[in-house]
């Protein structure tokens, strides 16, 4: 039988250089991994709705010297998304790795729901995510190689937020499309798997207010909220040979958060 995994070091089972990586989302997370792929020697389509980030993030990586191209698009947009693709898949000649990045979170109580907010968000970061893990599959599963790595969030599994309904019922909804993807996609030669952050210093978190990150971090028994950086390690794996047999499971990076539940009590 055939080995899955041709060369044994460690210096090729965690190779991703020359691999054509395709990030979506630039503004936050997806930045930090456009770095530190880049550092890695990876080839960068990088797609976003905001030029200026885009040209932010190409600028870090051009300092490594791999070559990057940006894309303009809206995730929640079906034809952009599949034109966007067959786009990097003409300008490349194929996609090797997807990190999926986009997400917006609007704020607000459950019982007084904005019904913009609401579908805006399930558009963004539910159809987002089926649209172009779908049109990237079908790239993947052409070239029987393809790994797809979707952010989730710790909001999927568990009410971490009282205001976050919306962002968290999208990422459970984007956690189960992964999983049906990875089994459509298996015998193609693409895995599909799922990240699911703590909470991670980026824009996004700028709408809230100093002292909620304060308390946030104290949840975590590492003591701090995470950075894009603590989450390039586990996407590089993912990216690999490394993770040959892994396929449609969620990788909850979070500081130890999911495990502690520890509280002080006074001695009888």
């Amino acid at each position: 039988m055939e080995r899955p995994i041709a060369n044994l070091k460690i210096e090729n089972l965690f190779n991703i250089r020359d691999k054509v990586v395709l990030i979506s989302g630039i503004g936050g997370l997806g930045a930090d991994l456009v770095e530190g792929f880049a550092a890695n020697g990876a080839t960068l389509a990088l797609a976003n709705r905001s030029q200026a980030h885009m040209d932010q993030a190409a600028a870090k990586a051009a300092a490594y010297g791999v070559e990057c191209r940006t894309y303009l698009v809206d995730i929640a947009d079906k034809q952009q998304v599949e034109s966007m693709v067959a786009q990097v898949e003409r300008d490349f000649g194929r996609i090797d790795v997807l990190l999926h990045t986009v997400g917006i979170a609007p704020l607000g109580p459950s019982l007084d729901l904005k019904d913009e907010d609401l579908r805006k968000t399930i558009e963004v970061n539910f159809y987002g995510t089926v649209y172009i893990n779908a049109a990237v599959g079908k790239i993947m599963a052409k070239n029987h190689w393809g790994r797809i790595i979707n952010i989730s969030s710790i909001d999927a599994y568990t009410v971490n937020c009282v205001d976050d309904l919306p962002y968290s019922a999208s990422k459970s909804a984007m956690a189960a499309s992964t999983r049906h993807f990875a089994v459509d996609l298996a015998k193609q030669g693409v895995t599909v798997n799922n990240i699911a952050p703590v909470w991670i210093w980026t824009p996004m978190m700028d709408q809230r207010p100093t002292d909620y990150m304060v308390q946030a971090a104290a949840t975590i028994p590492m003591g701090r909220c995470s950075y894009g950086q603590d989450y390039l390690g586990m996407c590089i794996y993912l990216a690999s040979d490394a993770s040959a047999y892994v396929t449609g499971q969620t990788f909850l990076v979070d500081g130890g958060w999911s495990v502690y539940r520890a509280f002080t009590y006074a001695e009888d």
